[in-house]
This record gives C-alpha cells, sequence and structure tokens, in this order.
C-alpha cells in the first residue's frame, strides 16, 4: 500500500469513533507502516484518554522503531490505567532489556508472570536478561519453562541452544537447533547455528 493511500485512509477516518482508529492502527502496524499506526492509536488516546490497550499498541510501535522511551512511557500510561496489564509489563521489560537495563527489565518479567504465569513468551523474554546478566542456570530454567508451555515456541530452543554452545553443551545446543528446525525448516538463524557448534564437536574430537 502506498504512503499517498495510507494518508487517503487516516484523513477519511476523522471524526470516526475511537474502535476504528484502533483497527486501523492495527492494519498499519501489519503493514510496518510505523507513522500511520502512530498517528492511529494517537487518535484512540486522543477520543479515549483511559484506553490502556491503545497506549500498548503504540508502545509496541514505538519499540518497533527503537523509541524505546517513547515506548516506556506508553507502558507506562497503560501500567497506570490498569496495573494489572501483564501485556504491558512485558512489553516495558523489553524496552528496559534494548536499553540495557536488564535489572529494570526482570523486575518487568517477573510482574508479568506473578498476573499471568502461564505466558511463555515471558519467561523466554526474562531468560535472556538472566544470560545478559550471567545467571545462566536461572536463564535455562526459563528457557526450560517456556518450552514445558509451548514447545513450539522458537526464540525460546534457539535461545536456550545458544546458550548451551556458549556453555560448552554440545549435545544439548544441537538438539534444541535440529528441533527448531522441525518447528520451522526455512530458519536461518538455526541453521547457522547448527552449523557452528557441528564445527566445534568436530575440533574437539579432532583434539583428543
Amino acid at each position: 500500500m502506498t504512503e499517498s493511500r495510507n494518508d487517503e485512509m487516516q484523513d477519511s477516518l476523522e471524526n470516526k469513533p475511537a474502535d476504528t482508529y484502533f483497527t486501523l492502527g492495527m492494519h498499519f502496524n501489519r503493514e510496518r507502516d510505523w507513522e500511520h499506526a502512530i498517528k492511529s492509536f494517537t487518535s484512540v488516546i486522543e477520543l479515549e484518554p483511559d484506553n490502556a490497550f491503545a497506549y500498548d499498541k503504540r508502545g509496541i510501535v514505538y519499540g518497533k522503531i527503537s523509541h524505546y522511551e517513547e515506548a516506556i512511557a506508553d507502558f507506562n500510561a497503560a501500567i497506570g490505567i490498569d496495573d494489572t496489564f501483564a501485556g504491558a509489563y512485558n512489553n516495558r521489560g523489553l524496552s528496559y532489556y534494548k536499553l540495557y537495563e536488564f535489572d529494570k527489565a526482570l523486575t518487568d518479567y517477573n510482574r508479568a508472570i506473578e498476573i499471568e504465569p502461564d505466558i511463555a513468551r515471558f519467561y523466554a523474554n526474562r531468560g535472556l536478561a538472566h544470560q545478559w546478566r550471567e545467571e545462566y542456570v536461572s536463564a535455562i530454567e526459563d528457557f526450560d519453562k517456556a518450552i514445558e508451555l509451548d514447545s513450539n515456541l522458537i526464540e525460546a530452543h534457539l535461545s536456550r541452544g545458544e546458550l548451551y554452545a556458549n556453555l560448552g553443551e554440545y549435545e544439548k545446543a544441537l538438539a534444541d537447533f535440529d528441533r527448531e528446525l522441525e518447528i520451522d525448516p526455512n530458519n536461518t538463524d538455526a541453521y547457522a547455528s547448527r552449523t557452528l557448534v557441528l564445527d566445534e564437536m568436530d575440533k574437539n574430537s579432532q583434539i583428543v
């Protein structure tokens, strides 16, 4: 969809209900038209200042364009409206993670998990924060839990596999990469990581 066409769609919705702008924002988000997505969610917020979901969605878009401070401000607003909004805590944690503020990220992931303990992605995200803090046992426990909740969560298999590889546990790493390729045979990251592990295993066998 062209930029001018998106402008026309935005203009045609002037004075429309908030849910129409929200739907349009989701459409622009899928189209990766971040500017119009932000404008649409902003229109929702102007019409419904207490719409926590609109703040959360706009924050997600800000995160996609690496505007993490703006994203955090929106997640703060969403949480201020609904302090049991687990997704907003998780999303704010992601922004803190991108800013290398791992303590704050962990605090948010912990809160998200406290509210909704059965969401696999929350554990996978927390595992990455633990990994950056070199808390490897906690990281693996979180990746394990994520996979227990959703055995097809590619990110958890990749993250755990890469951590196992870094720790020299190549057989376990290989098992994760193989599982990831079962889920997504075209995953280039898994192929690359698997190749590196096989190379390391080959080097070690030659040394012995």
